[in-house]
């Protein structure tokens, strides 16, 4: 859900789960179970947090990959955590790739196995002439 993408904007953003409650006037604890789905969040608690992270809700809400700019002033803080961020991404693309493959190899088998059936018929044509 969205909880795994606040914590990864948080990280590359370089806040503290402490800085982030303060920002948002809750507890620390409260604010954690937002960032493990155990909590919902509100209309207006997500607008707070999407403003605090530099990001719209959309982009807390979308499956798409969220664009983390830096201003200058923030240099490359947080850059570290980017390979983390798109990790299971990464997951979700090999589970794809792998399956793609896979599927691919069965569509060669069924061609080279039609191929073969034509070369047969042909030659069975032939024989008979």
């Amino acid at each position: 859900m969205y909880g795994e993408k606040i914590r990864v904007i948080r990280e590359l953003r370089g806040f503290s789960q402490e800085h982030m409650a303060s920002e948002l006037g809750i507890a620390q604890n409260t604010y954690s179970k937002i960032e493990t789905n155990q909590s919902k969040l509100s209309a207006e608690t997500l607008q707070k947090v999407a403003e605090v992270l530099g990001v719209s809700p959309v982009d807390i809400l979308s499956n798409q990959p969220t664009i983390v700019n830096f201003e200058p002033n923030q240099g490359t803080q947080g850059i570290a955590h980017i390979e983390h961020f798109y990790s299971y991404q990464r997951e979700f693309v090999e589970k794809m790739v792998a399956s793609k493959d896979s599927e691919i190899a069965h569509l060669k088998e069924i061609i080279d196995s039609l191929i073969k059936d034509k070369e047969r018929l042909m030659d069975l044509l032939k024989s008979k002439a």
